[in-house]
């Protein structure tokens, strides 16, 4: 290693994208892990049961989509400041998670899980443009009372 690269973090060394790389492995790990029983109606049905709401048509795991997707689009959004590539670089993770658990006994592709991760990824993107424009009114705020 050389003595410019040991001053740098691992994230640095490795490119504005690594954050997004690391998180797109631990989605993609993660989606290939079983689902508990809990999450799961009788027969391995998704929607728990008596599921109701949105999680008797998304399934269990919807929230866990959402949550993932938008924390990975938020990564490569906050990396890079580039919110459509973060969301479609986003959106490419979750369809090739998918493709992924078809080939898995324990996993299926789901339709509206692509779609569930592709809503995670604008919202991940969304919440960053909501933060960065909230910042940046507050800092305005401030300059404008000095």
């Amino acid at each position: 290693m050389s003595g410019i690269d040991a001053d740098r973090s691992p994230f640095e060394r490795g490119g504005p994208w690594t954050p997004f790389l690391a998180g797109a492995a631990v989605v993609l790990v993660a989606s290939l892990l079983p689902v508990p029983d809990a999450l799961v109606g009788s027969g391995g049905a998704p929607g728990g049961g008596g599921a109701v709401g949105p999680l008797a048509v998304l399934g269990p795991t919807a929230v866990f989509h959402l949550i993932g997707y938008a924390g990975l689009a938020a990564l490569g959004t906050l990396a890079t400041d580039r919110s459509v590539v973060a969301a479609e670089a986003s959106v490419a993770v979750g369809f090739f998670a998918e493709l992924l658990q078809s080939q898995v006994a324990w996993r299926s592709f789901a339709w509206t899980d692509a779609a569930v991760n592709a809503v995670g990824a604008v919202l991940g993107v969304a919440a960053v443009a909501a933060v960065v424009a909230l910042r940046g009114a507050a800092r305005r705020r401030l300059r404008e009372r000095r």
